[in-house]
């Protein structure tokens, strides 16, 4: 296991059991499925077909204590563990490692219907190299993690629920290593949940205080290691950004500002000397940001007003995660995208200069 595996667990972990076990009802899910793995890309096609997995989920249904969980309706968080069996030995049959949230989008009904997320990293694969060429998906061992889908939980006794699902799951390793066209699967999944008996802590159904909108100026730098092709060298790549933010609601907040990119990689396409001119590039962003408290979804689209690189559209893209401490310091875990291909990731920390 690397070590920007374990970072990526680390930070995955601190969404997922922000609230004490004790105050909240416990559950354990068991539950498998099939589905078809997707070639995105023409040289995908070679891996097309059926693929099936298995998971286990530890996770708590909210009591409100937080005013974020009753913001978004009691969700349900947890930790995961899957077994994907996938369409080539040349592939590798991975397993993953994940966090999870599911936000209730009918939280009265009788049948409760979510909107279900997994982020966490996974292993197993068979990796590219000299012997295994033909695996142009995953170069690496380990790779990130993803899945949404829509998830729904039928009552069938005191303690019992059945499960149904349906999504799409995605592996990648962040452009850390190439070959890495990634791997994406669509399917569904059936299981049963067990409920541990309820807890004595009374359901807090509190009404949200109104939200007092504020503005704030952050700014984020970041490094990381990127590849351009199957054998260049690792390229360094890095970005100091700056920006106003301003939340709007208890769950969102706008931004915009300016980022400033050291790229080497511009230099495998240019040939040209490793000077500030042929590596650095300038882009203006705006973005919006899901909040959960101090944690929050970040999505943001950028203009370049300057970019050396002749392989880079005019617009790039960043997703990923962002978590407040102490109200001032934010571990940052994003991923800067061309074409929602990514370029590489941003393993960053930010700080909260100021705040009205």
């Amino acid at each position: 296991m690397t070590k920007p595996c374990f970072l990526f667990l680390i930070f995955n972990l601190l969404a997922s059991f922000s609230s004490n076990a004790q105050q909240n009802n416990l559950f354990f899910d068991f539950a498998g499925g099939g589905g078809r793995l997707y070639p995105h890309h023409p040289e995908m096609r070679l891996f097309a077909g059926p693929v099936s997995f298995l998971n286990a989920r530890l996770g708590l249904k909210t009591r409100g204590q937080k005013e974020w969980q009753r913001v978004y309706n009691y969700p349900e968080i947890g930790i995961g563990l899957s077994r994907n069996y996938l369409t080539s030995k040349s592939l590798g049959n991975p397993t993953a490692v994940y966090s999870f949230i599911y936000l209730p989008l009918l939280p009265d009904s009788k049948l409760k219907l979510n909107l279900g997320t997994h982020l966490g990293f996974a292993w197993g694969f068979n990796p590219y190299n000299e012997q295994n060429k033909i695996n142009i998906a995953i170069r690496s061992k380990c790779s990130a993690y993803f899945s949404l889908n829509l998830n729904a939980s039928i009552k069938i006794g005191q303690n019992f629920d059945i499960l149904f699902a349906a999504g799409g799951y995605h592996y990648s390793n962040g452009n850390m290593k190439k070959p890495n066209k990634g791997i994406n699967m669509l399917g569904a999944e059936t299981g049963l949940r067990y409920s541990l008996p309820k807890s004595d802590t009374e359901l807090n159904t509190e009404s949200v205080e109104p939200i007092v909108k504020s503005s704030s100026v952050m700014v984020f730098t970041s490094w990381s290691v990127k590849y351009e092709a199957t054998y260049s060298r690792q390229y360094s790549a890095g970005t100091f950004s700056t920006g106003f933010y301003h939340t709007i609601s208890h769950k969102s907040r706008l931004s915009t500002g300016i980022d400033l990119f050291y790229d080497e990689g511009t230099l495998y396409f240019t040939d040209k000397e490793n000077l500030p001119k042929n590596t650095l590039a300038v882009g203006l962003f705006g973005g919006h940001e899901l909040t959960f408290n101090q944690l929050s979804i970040v999505a943001q689209l950028g203009i370049y007003l300057r970019n050396p690189s002749p392989n880079d559209p005019f617009y790039y893209e960043r997703l990923g995660l962002r978590y407040i401490i102490a109200k001032r310091i934010i571990p940052s875990l994003t991923l800067k995208a061309h074409e929602f291909k990514v370029d590489f990731i941003e393993w960053g920390l930010g700080f909260v200069l100021w705040k009205s």
